[in-house]
């Protein structure tokens, strides 16, 4: 009867663990920020209200908006975003092993 006490409890604080990592993951944020334009790094800035830059890696690839066309420069927009792992390359484009944190826009609308 111990045991399976014991394999219930352990059963239990495993699904909760796993749980709490998947929901970690899953979060998302939102922002209102002017956009200006794409880094020579590819990526594309936004300054809040705060004036403090945001950095975003990419696209959800759902997403229709281009921000790569010109008049997009100087318009407000609602952002949601999660962050996200991607791994970290070399001036060769060789994996170096780490990781890197990165934002993904998931969704996007104009503040008008």
């Amino acid at each position: 009867m111990k045991t399976l006490y014991a394999s219930a409890f352990v059963l239990l604080f495993t699904l909760t663990f796993a749980v709490n990592t998947i929901s970690a993951q899953e979060k998302e944020n939102k922002i209102v920020a002017t956009f200006k334009g794409v880094t020579e790094t590819e990526y594309f800035k936004f300054v809040d209200d705060k004036d403090a830059t945001i950095l975003f890696y990419d696209l959800d690839e759902n997403i229709e908006l281009s921000l790569y066309e010109e008049e997009m420069i100087g318009k407000k927009f609602m952002i949601t975003y999660s962050t996200k792992q991607i791994d970290e390359f070399d001036e060769n484009g060789e994996a170096t092993g780490e990781l890197t944190t990165v934002k993904t826009i998931l969704t996007i609308t104009e503040v008008k």
